[in-house]
């Protein structure tokens, strides 16, 4: 019994190890087997293929967050590249012994922003091989997107949808990845703030999320009018807006206006800043509504309407570049930028434009409109700097440095009237013997042209130590008109100033009779034609807006004239001095622009002082004067703008 049950135990152990054995064969032919092998393949290929798609969202993301920099398509596809090539190399050396290559045969990276339906896409085409599984010649094709729909705001919520790749709904973003564009004024930045409190979004199954703008965060920003960054987990960036135009409405005075609508020169030049004020004549314009900043969209994508007559069109504008809060011009905007707190949009409008609409074209592959490019009205000769010759079609610039007299002047000509100016002369002193700068010249609705006068320190007499000056001319189109920044900066001073003379500008007319506004009543001037010093007789009371010298006819001549806010400059100095010292001079043959005259002079000047002066110097012949008989005349446009109404759009 004890043998057969040895026996019985020695075969189980044999059995054992035969089962062993066929189980570690049959394992090893398993592991060795071409199924194996294929496995293997199948399994590489889905690493490298989803390698390949997140590199190619990663990308994406980073073509977004260059292109929202700079505005530069080709500089931002250009660095996006490099950027997926680097990630291809980074691939191959996940596995070396796969002996992975690429041949990349397209990419193609794209994005439409700034709009109530924005997103952000990426195609790749590509061929790659591993040797070391024996693969050759795999070609694979992908694409990611990130889509955000604006939706409408109800109950102070803004609401959103979202979609991803083959839209497909995306319902897993945080606070985190909601950056809403709230606007600094006090810095001209624009900033991105997410909301604080968790509870502030709900997202839905259909990938629809509710913003709560009430969120501490958000405070301040307008739920209607609003633009949000919207970031997913792959880096991918959407920029959209609940709107993509602002709708400027002008309100003329009828009343006043009636005499300009046929008037082709009654031509007024706005500029409107990145915070939404908007200029003429270094005066922001009356807005009834808030100012809306302008979003840091591309130059290129600008476009300019206006309602003419009732008939929209599309129309001439141009964007500049400027320095040191929009005092020192630049040029125009290179078109691979953004719009940003140093760009200035500029255009032109008259009596008959009700409605300006300016809007953008959201895709990164627009480019500049010809509106925005193209010389229609000028024909410059800048060829001399000394002496050079602007022209708009109905007036002509000589814009001469005189080195023997050392005087900087502009001769100004409408058909066979003239006038020259004389400007920025300091207790009977100017030196100029440099040229001007022409910023811009054959420009698209204006030119600039900037000079920069100066006083020697060694005129001991003169008492204008630690004093500079510039200033900045500018031609419009379709205008009889030249405008003037006369700006003038007086430095901390140990030494004593005495200013017994400050003309930033003096016209000479040939024809000699005066009229010059001297108050107004129920809206219109009060007007003498007498000469003499005119100057303020109330401390609260604005008397003098503008100043003509004119033929009997009263067809033609010239004369400056300038808004409110020159016109409170022009008395700046009555408080230093303690006398009404601030006039304007009319005598038969000239207008000067005096805030310190002969009526009183400012001594003890020690202080600083950065002060610009305003105004448009008009030449006509046949065309609008200043003033007519009948109350009518450009008058109207310095001194009764028209009032605007701004809102947003999509």
């Amino acid at each position: 019994m004890n043998c057969r049950g040895q026996f019985s135990l020695i075969a189980a152990l044999l059995v054992a190890v035969v089962l062993i054995g066929t189980v570690i064969i049959t394992y090893s032919v398993i592991r060795n087997s071409p199924v194996r092998e294929q496995a293997q393949i199948l399994s590489a290929i889905d690493e490298t293929n989803f390698a390949l798609k997140q590199i190619l969202g990663f990308t994406v993301g980073y073509y977004g967050s260059v292109l929202q920099v700079t505005g530069n398509t080709s500089y931002a596809k250009e660095l996006s590249i490099k950027y997926f090539q680097s990630g291809l190399v980074n691939i191959a050396n996940m596995h070396p012994e796969w002996g992975t290559s690429f041949n990349l045969s397209n990419i193609d990276l794209s994005t439409y922003w700034y709009t109530n339906d924005s997103w952000s896409t990426g195609k790749l085409a590509i061929n790659y091989s591993l040797t070391g599984l024996g693969l050759y010649g795999i070609t694979y094709e992908t694409s990611c997107k990130l889509a955000v729909q604006v939706k409408e705001t109800t109950d102070n919520h803004v609401q959103l949808n979202i979609t991803k790749d083959e839209k497909e709904h995306l319902i897993n973003l945080g606070k985190q990845n909601f950056k809403f564009y709230r606007y600094i004024y006090e810095n001209s930045t624009w900033k991105t703030v997410s909301p604080i409190n968790d509870t502030s979004i709900k997202s839905f199954p259909d990938g629809t999320y509710l913003i709560n703008m009430s969120d501490p965060a958000l405070s301040g920003i307008d739920p209607y009018s609003y633009v949000v960054q919207v970031e997913d987990q792959r880096g991918i960036v959407v920029i959209a807006s609940s709107f993509s135009r602002y709708t400027c409405t002008l309100n003329w005075n009828n009343t006043l206006y009636a005499p300009l609508r046929n008037a082709t020169d009654a031509t007024m030049v706005v500029e409107l800043l990145q915070n939404g004020t908007m200029r003429w004549l270094g005066q922001n314009l009356n807005l009834t509504t808030q100012a809306k900043p302008i979003p840091p969209i591309p130059v290129k994508a600008i476009r300019v309407n206006q309602t003419i007559n009732g008939i929209n069109q599309e129309v001439p504008f141009q964007i500049e570049d400027w320095a040191s809060d929009y005092k020192i011009p630049l040029g125009l905007t290179n078109n691979a930028s953004v719009f940003n707190s140093r760009t200035m949009l500029v255009f032109l409008v008259n009596p008959n434009v009700s409605k300006v609409t300016i809007w953008w074209n959201g895709s990164d592959t627009a480019t500049q409109t010809p509106y925005a490019t193209t010389n229609r009205y000028f024909q410059d000769d800048v060829s001399n700097p000394f002496n050079a010759v602007l022209k708009n079609r109905y007036l002509t610039l000589n814009v001469i440095v005189d080195l023997y007299e050392k005087i900087f002047k502009v001769k100004s000509t409408v058909r066979t009237s003239t006038s020259t100016a004389e400007l920025m002369r300091i207790n009977g002193l100017i030196y100029c013997d440099t040229p001007p700068a022409y910023v811009i010249s054959n420009g698209v609705v204006r030119d600039i042209v900037q000079y920069e006068p100066e006083w020697l320190q060694s005129w001991g007499t003169t008492k204008v130590n630690n004093t500079y000056s510039q200033i900045v001319l500018t031609l419009p189109a379709n205008a009889t008109y030249y405008t003037y920044a006369i700006r003038t900066i007086f430095i901390n001073s140990v030494q004593n100033r005495i200013l017994t003379d400050l003309c930033p500008i003096r016209l000479a007319v040939s024809i000699g009779q005066p009229l010059t506004e001297n108050g107004t009543a129920s809206g219109y001037p009060m007007v003498l034609n007498v000469t003499g010093l005119f100057y303020n007789f109330s401390a609260s009371c604005w008397q003098h807006h503008w100043s003509q010298l004119t033929s009997a006819s009263g067809t033609k001549g010239a004369g400056i004239m300038f808004t409110d806010e020159t016109n409170k400059m022009l008395y700046y100095f009555d408080k230093i001095a303690g006398a009404n010292t601030g006039t304007l001079n009319v005598s038969s043959t000239a207008i000067e622009f005096l805030p310190v005259s002969s009526r009183a002079q400012v001594t003890n000047f020690v202080d600083a002082l950065d002060i610009t002066w305003y105004g448009a110097v008009v030449t006509f012949d046949g065309t609008t004067p200043i003033y007519k008989q009948d109350n009518s005349g450009l008058w109207i446009i310095a001194e009764h703008p028209p009032v605007i109404t701004v809102t947003t759009e999509s």
